[in-house]
This record gives C-alpha cells, structure tokens and sequence, in this order.
C-alpha cells in the first residue's frame, strides 16, 4: 500500500485530482512518502485523523497531519498484518457514512471531489495502524489490586467528592479502575512508541501550506 513517487509528481497528481478552488500542496514528507494539505483537509473534514497523540483544543489541521505522519511512521516499520479485506473496508466505508451523517458526507464529497472509493485508501491506512498498535501491545498490561486502591483513594474518590456525589465502593468500581489504568497505561506506551519512531523517521513538515 505504502509507495514512493518522485515528490514533484505526487504534487503535481494531487493538485490534477483537487477541485480548481481547492489550493493543494505538500504539508508533510515522510521517509520519502507525500502527506498534502488535501489529505489534511480530507482527514478532518471526515474526522479520520484521531490518534493516540490527539490533545483537546488543537488545531484540527495540525493534529490531523500529526495523526497522518504517525500512521506513515508505523506503517513504515511494521510488517503484521499488512492487508485489509473488501469487506473490511466496506464495514468502515459505512462506519464512516454513519458518523458523519449521509447529508454532511455527500456535500464532503461535492466539497473535495472526491467519490466514496476515494476514501478507501484513508480508511486503510487507519485500519492497519490500529492494527499495527493492536498487534504490538496485544499483551495485557498486569495492573495490581495495590495500584487500584490508590487509584481509588487519590483520584476516584476525589473527583466524586468535587462532583458532589458520594464514592462507589472499591469492590463495586475495582473493575472500572482497573481498565481506566490499563487504557492510561497503554495510552502513555503508545504515545512514547510514537515519539521513539518519530526521532528515528526522516521528517519533513512544510509549515507553511497549512497557513
């Protein structure tokens, strides 16, 4: 799925397949690979561009091509798992169809010139990189019934007293506490497995085509 062509012409592609009112450029190369302001302005419009190192409040844009350079990077240097079945993707198509809503996904399309196959490579691209992170951190991370009532005593209960509601007890929440670390824990590894390939990709991100 991952190809390299000569950076001139995958500009010159892209800006051939965006609507004359679209201005296209490139916002990102990575290991030799062409992320486009196009691409950007796609993962957000259809909201494909959430990821482990998404933060609340950032710019959309920029997020969405941070989201779409992590993809490329673990895309890069995986190997499991690496194709995607018709159904498979048809399954997302119409995930997708659903989240966004059949009005406001019908007038993306108008807006990018895009059909609906056109996504697919988006779509697929997210698929093997959760399946990418799946397959690396499929062990389950132990969390120990010491952590939970920590847990439990410094954070649970505290944020119930602020809300102005009593706190559960343990043995009623352990079970929630317990997966709410495991998804801390894994979210935290993700994060730094992201960041340890990132210093080792060949970066470049042109700042100034998403002004």
């Amino acid at each position: 799925m991952i190809k390299r062509i000569p950076l001139f012409l995958a500009l010159a592609l892209a800006s051939a397949a965006a609507p004359a009112q679209t201005v296209n450029c490139v916002a990102a190369v990575v290991n030799g690979q062409i992320i486009t302001r196009l691409d950007v302005e796609i993962a957000v419009y259809f909201g494909l561009a959430g990821g482990p190192g998404a933060e609340p409040g950032a710019d959309p844009r920029r997020a969405a091509l941070d989201a779409l350079i992590d993809r490329k990077i673990v895309l890069d240097l995986s190997h499991e798992a690496r194709g995607v079945s018709g159904e498979e993707l048809d399954a997302a198509l119409a995930e997708l169809r659903r989240d966004v809503g059949e009005a406001a996904f019908a007038a993306g399309l108008r807006k990018f010139g895009l059909t609906a196959a056109d996504l697919e490579p988006y779509l697929e691209e997210r698929l093997l990189f959760r399946r990418a992170l799946d397959v690396r951190f499929s062990q389950s991370l132990p969390v120990s019934m010491t952590e939970i009532e920590r847990y439990y005593r410094d954070i649970y209960a505290p944020e119930q007293a602020q809300r102005g509601v009593a706190a559960e007890p343990l043995d009623r929440v352990d079970g929630a506490i317990e997966t709410r670390i495991r998804g801390e824990r894994l979210a935290q590894q993700t994060s730094a497995f992201l960041r340890d390939l990132r210093n080792r990709a060949d970066i470049q991100i042109r700042k100034d085509c998403l002004q």
